[in-house]
C-alpha cells in the first residue's frame, strides 16, 4: 500500500514564518462575543483594537514561532461552571467551558488553517475523520465499495 505525503513544496509553505495577514485571518476566524479568557479579554476587543494591539500580537507569535514553546502562563486555562438550569444542585446541572488565552487560541487558528489546506493531500480517500464533507460512515461506504470491485 502506497501512503500518502506531502510534495516537499508544499510541506516547506506549512512551516513558513508566520504572516501578519495570516495572524489577523486567525482573528477574524475566532467567535467575537464568547467568554473571555483568563486574561479577561474576548476576540471582540482584539478585532476592534487589532491596530494597537497587532505589534504586540505579532511579537507574541514570532516568539512562539522562533521557541516553539509559549510563554509560561499563555497555554493556561481555567474551568467555568455555567448553570444549564435555574437553581442548579447537581453536578450535571451544569455545563464546563474552558477561559483560554486568546494568543494560544490565535496560534492554535493559524497551525489549523495551515493544516486544513493540506489534509486532503495525506489523507486516504477511505478515511473519514478529519475530512471536511465527510460523514463518520463514509468510510464504510467506500471500503465495501472496494470490497465489491475486488470480489
Amino acid at each position: 500500500m502506497d501512503f500518502k505525503y506531502l510534495p516537499e513544496a508544499v510541506s516547506l509553505k506549512t512551516v513558513n514564518d508566520f504572516s501578519e495577514e495570516e495572524v489577523k485571518v486567525a482573528v477574524w476566524l475566532c467567535e467575537g462575543s464568547k467568554s473571555p479568557g483568563p486574561d479577561g479579554f474576548n476576540f471582540n476587543f482584539i478585532k476592534s483594537n487589532w491596530e494597537t494591539l497587532k505589534e504586540e500580537i505579532m511579537e507574541a507569535v514570532y516568539a512562539f514561532e522562533e521557541s516553539g514553546s509559549f510563554p509560561k502562563g499563555c497555554n493556561a486555562l481555567f474551568i467555568a461552571l455555567i448553570p444549564k438550569v435555574k437553581d442548579p444542585v447537581m453536578i450535571d446541572h451544569f455545563r464546563p467551558i474552558s477561559l483560554v488565552g486568546a494568543l494560544y487560541k490565535i496560534i492554535s487558528k493559524v497551525l489549523s488553517c495551515r493544516m486544513k489546506v493540506v489534509m486532503h493531500l495525506v489523507i486516504d480517500d477511505v478515511q473519514s475523520a478529519f475530512m471536511e464533507d465527510r460523514g463518520l460512515l463514509d468510510s464504510v461506504f467506500f471500503l465495501g465499495l472496494k470490497l465489491c470491485l475486488f470480489i
